[in-house]
């Protein structure tokens, strides 16, 4: 007999998801959905190489903001997805616009996408009219529940009713649903007003809070609640406004000085202070951004966690010219050891997917048998099924190699006169120039440099 040539192996990725409404309503809670899915893609013969699950996320939101579309759409982009399952097109999207942004990157990919509770067309100028017909319905149904949720809010400040569990310090959410005072946080929120007024200092306000009562805010924490509008019982956000929303913690007249204060003491960067390794340098003791600051002639970095929030042992400076010329004397030799240690853990991980892809396989074989043996399917099926399994195992390619980092914009700089083209830029040239080659310096708390990341 001749053997029949065996259809292609489509990989398929699942995605789910339902806003906390829907969650209530049958047939749209997660596990119907993924039922349905995983049962389609068996039925095809399909293998799904990923369920994707956004819980308690609406279409209404960015799609940036649902984390799991995003690890799908990645997967795309990595070519390991040959297709796109889902329930119903507004599963996926109420926009016209976000559909066709994601259309460009499943074309450039050559990954389609299918509903299984809905038939669409997309070869046709009939068919992609309807999905746009679709998908206008379905954000005009999304643009009246985001009214409906507006007059909701409207109606929920203007009678003095939280819209969310969270709440500024000094406050708490009563069962009634409204901000009530706790006295002994609102105590420690008026001594920091009343101490910032008298010393118009932020860093030693939020000292003296950490010294005195244990409280450990930030600077920029501290900032955000001299600027708080509902200490003085007033909500103002969103282009809503209530006069009379909460128990005021600080006097309206106290307030209003201390705002006078702020912008008097405000400090806009100086012209032509750039700071070289911003966002690059990071300590290697808590893990944070270490932050530029001036002093006469110098630049220097440290590490705020230690110097206003006392969380860091890293209580050393480290001057901007060391870290040049560290990097000067050190940049190929790093290059070389970052090169060595990518290549050795790129292999690894190679070897890892391919033993995980044929787990896998072998995993819906073993369980193939037993649907069989336990006489859940015929052996009509258990032979279809067996032969995809198999042939897959056979076919099954090498991963895809992971991108390197770009080295060799690194060693391109290395063989130019490196030095002497440095000395000739600006500083906002010599920032774009690290950070167009470097994501990362470590930098410890002896002001050891223990390592940087190229990318």
């Amino acid at each position: 007999m001749k053997n029949k040539e065996l259809p292609p192996l489509v990989r398929a990725a699942l995605y789910i998801r339902v806003s906390g409404e829907e969650q209530k309503i049958k047939g749209l809670s997660l596990e119907a959905q993924q039922e349905r899915l995983e049962a389609y893609a068996r039925e095809k013969g399909w293998i799904v190489t990923g369920v994707y699950i956004d819980a308690a996320r609406t279409a209404r939101k960015n799609m940036h903001k649902r984390s799991e579309f995003q690890k799908m759409i990645e997967s795309v982009k990595r070519d390991e997805v040959d297709l796109l399952l889902f329930c119903r097109l507004d599963r996926w999207f109420r926009s016209v616009a976000d559909y066709y942004k994601v259309m460009e990157i499943l074309q450039a990919h050559g990954c389609g996408w299918k509903t299984t509770d809905e038939e669409y067309d997309t070869t046709s100028a009939n068919g992609r009219l309807y999905i746009n017909v679709k998908l206008s319905i379905a954000q005009n149904e999304a643009d009246i529940c985001g009214e409906r949720i507006d007059v909701v809010f409207d109606s929920k400040i203007s009678h003095g009713t939280v819209v969310s569990g969270s709440c500024p310090f000094g406050y708490r959410v009563s069962e009634e649903k409204r901000l009530e005072v706790v006295p002994e946080k609102a105590r420690i929120v008026q001594d920091a007003f009343s101490h910032f007024e008298n010393i118009v200092s932020q860093r030693e306000t939020v000292k003296h809070i950490r010294e005195t009562y244990g409280v450990n805010w930030c600077q920029m924490t501290f900032r955000r609640m001299l600027s708080e509008t509902l200490y003085t019982g007033i909500y103002d956000r969103g282009g809503r406004r209530n006069e009379n929303f909460c128990p005021a913690i600080i006097s309206k007249e106290q307030f209003d000085r201390v705002q006078v204060l702020l912008k008097r003491n405000a400090r806009s960067t100086p012209s032509g202070r750039i700071y070289i390794f911003t966002s690059i340098l990071r300590c290697a003791e808590c893990n944070h951004n270490l932050v530029g600051y001036k002093t006469r002639d110098y630049y220097y970095y440290r590490c705020n966690q230690h110097f206003q929030r006392g969380r860091c042992n890293h209580n050393k400076s480290v001057r901007e010219y060391v870290i040049e010329k560290w990097l000067f004397d050190n940049m190929e030799s790093e290059l070389n050891r970052v090169r060595l240690e990518w290549e050795v853990k790129a292999a690894e991980k190679k070897k890892v997917a391919l033993r995980t892809d044929k787990a896998a396989l072998k995993r819906k074989l073993t369980k193939l048998k037993e649907l069989y043996v336990n006489e859940l399917i015929d052996i009509e099926e258990y032979k279809k099924d067996y032969e995809i399994y198999t042939a897959a195992l056979r076919q099954l390619p090498e991963p895809a190699a992971e991108a390197p980092p770009d080295f060799e914009a690194v060693e391109k700089l290395l063989q130019a006169d490196f030095k002497n083209i440095y000395e000739s830029l600006t500083r906002e040239e010599k920032r774009t120039l690290w950070r167009s080659v470097i994501s990362e310096i470590r930098i410890d708390s002896e002001n050891n440099i223990t390592g940087i990341s190229f990318g």
